[in-house]
């Protein structure tokens, strides 16, 4: 690496740290930090490009669906594998490997295309697709994906190419869901073989992507190759795909602008106005689908009181979040749903949360609050990782705002690798109160992460909130068809969540994409997380 370019880095990351407001003096079309200049792609890809590093935030675990559950994984996971139905840069779904009918409100027929292959050159069958939808509603498997299909009473192969789902109720959910993690299919003869090893770098994976597994090890990170006889309409240009961990931001952003790495998906970036004012890279911002919020992982302490819920937020600096986690590349929350996953009825849900009161900072409120809960003086035991800036900003705004109104408020620090347990095991989050998180639903829907965290069988529900009138706001939603009538339930749900606050939300991020100024072609919202997002990236 260069030593100067390393200086140069290093004086800027410093400036950027005294002084707020490091940034470009205009938006250039491809780093516009306002909602309506978004992109959801870049610039079509027009030549193959030669081996690229894609820099995730640690390194990857699994590339097993059933357990792909954060960032890193999921860029590993949508760079291979295809979905039964697809998202599009948009975050609407059309057909993926098969078709979607319905004969009546509680069957759905899937119809595969007949030129969908594996990498191995065999057909994508009937007998893959009820094996990998049954695999993931197998809650002896461990999978968090099963609670998607609650309403599902059967998924049978009726020909060879065509699969029917019967369900227990209607359930317009499940349409996103086949379009994301839970519908990608999996070769069951594979997964089989490899029993206990799929997924690992010992095992890999075998799937139908325009991209196909080579390699995995902790050293060098995930190895995606073209896959030459690939089914569909993609064109993958690269000649192969990196994928490793790159924990330091500074070492992330030097590299970045140096050519050592191609890209990246930075789920917050503190470097971002040294990366917007660099003319090696290209920054490109577009709809998001996450939220930033704050955990409540824990109903039966200090915050089991709604009233002191409400006070931490009250209290909360969101505005300092913004500026110094996003550096403008977010705004400010108003739901748990992110604007950006407006895909469907989006006229209904726009003009809904726009409606909806700003969550504006007031002390002496939430003060008053406190006093009400009668929680002053009681402690407040946050889940976070110091090696995560934005994470470690997050838990840092909490503290000071739980101080502020006369809460005790201690963290438990782990290593950005372990920073997942407080998701995944149950262990990890004992003695915790709440943890940060910049987390997402599986599809573009305001429904589709509140119902992972406001239904009592929801997969990121860790604290047993049950709330029986947004439960049955949120059942309605789901059997509903006409998307306008679906999304008004929604909407109603989504202000009760906000006076409950089971989490409580910091900010909106827009998608970010980072790549070397010699790419293009990557998709460039949020959809990269649940559908291929380098099916046309290459060279300018």
């Amino acid at each position: 690496m260069n030593r100067r370019h390393l200086t140069r880095i290093t004086a800027l990351l410093v400036t950027c740290t005294v002084a707020a407001g490091c940034g470009r003096s205009a938006d250039s079309p491809e780093t516009s930090r306002t909602a309506g200049d978004l992109r959801s792609t870049t610039t079509a890809a027009t030549k193959d490009a030669d081996p690229i590093t894609w820099a995730v935030y640690r390194d990857v675990q699994t590339i097993d669906p059933l357990y792909v559950f954060d960032y890193p994984d999921n860029t590993a996971l949508t760079l291979f594998c295809e979905s039964l139905l697809r998202t599009q840069p948009d975050g609407t779904i059309t057909d993926g490997l098969a078709s979607l009918s319905r004969t009546d409100p509680t069957t759905l027929v899937l119809d595969l295309d007949p030129d969908a292959t594996f990498w191995d050159g065999s057909k994508v069958s009937a007998e893959d697709v009820v094996y990998s939808l049954e695999r993931q509603r197998d809650p002896e498997l461990g999978g968090f994906y099963a609670a998607t299909f609650s309403r599902v009473d059967t998924i049978t192969a009726t020909t060879d190419e065509q699969v029917t789902i019967r369900l227990k109720q209607a359930d317009y959910w499940l349409d996103g869901e086949l379009a994301s993690l839970p519908g990608v299919v999996v070769q069951k003869k594979y997964v089989e073989a490899k029993g206990a090893d799929y997924g690992t770098p010992s095992g890999g994976v075998m799937c139908s992507g325009a991209y196909r597994f080579e390699s995995w090890s902790p050293a060098s990170g995930v190895v995606a190759v073209p896959n030459d006889h690939y089914w569909g309409q993609a064109e993958p240009r690269v000649a192969r795909i990196t994928l490793k961990g790159v924990v330091d931001e500074a070492a992330l952003t030097s590299s970045l602008i140096a050519g050592e790495i191609g890209g990246t998906y930075p789920p917050a970036i503190s470097t971002l106005p040294v990366l917007e004012d660099d003319k090696a890279v290209t920054v490109t911002q577009g709809p998001g689908y996450a939220t930033a919020a704050l955990v409540i992982s824990n109903l039966k302490g200090t915050l089991s009181d709604v009233r002191v819920r409400q006070a931490l937020s009250l209290a909360l600096d969101r505005d300092g979040i913004v500026e110094n986690v996003y550096h403008g590349a977010a705004t400010e929350a108003r739901w748990l749903a992110n604007p950006g996953t407006f895909a469907s009825a989006r006229d209904t849900y726009q003009a809904a949360y726009d409606e909806s009161p700003a969550l504006e900072q007031d002390l002496t409120k939430a003060r008053k609050l406190v006093d009400e809960a009668g929680a002053a003086g009681r402690t407040i035991t946050i889940g976070m990782s110091s090696a995560i800036p934005d994470i470690a900003y997050t838990a840092g705004a909490f503290k000071t705002a739980g101080e502020k109104i006369g809460l005790k408020v201690e963290f438990k620090s782990v290593s950005a690798e372990a920073f997942i347990n407080f998701f995944i095991d149950p262990k990890a989050r004992e003695g915790i109160d709440a943890f940060p998180t910049v987390t997402y639903g599986d599809y573009a829907d305001p429904a589709a992460l509140s119902a992972t965290v406001v239904l009592p069988d929801g997969a990121q529900n860790y604290s047993g909130f049950d709330d029986p009138e947004i439960t049955s706001l949120m059942e309605q939603a789901r059997g509903t068809e006409d998307p306008d009538a679906r999304a008004k339930l929604v909407i109603e749900a989504q202000r009760k969540t906000m006076e409950q606050m089971p989490w409580i939300p910091t900010a909106q991020p827009n998608a970010v994409l980072v790549t070397s100024n010699q790419l293009t072609g990557a998709v460039s919202s949020f959809a990269y997380m649940s559908s291929p997002w380098a099916d046309h990236l290459g060279a300018r």
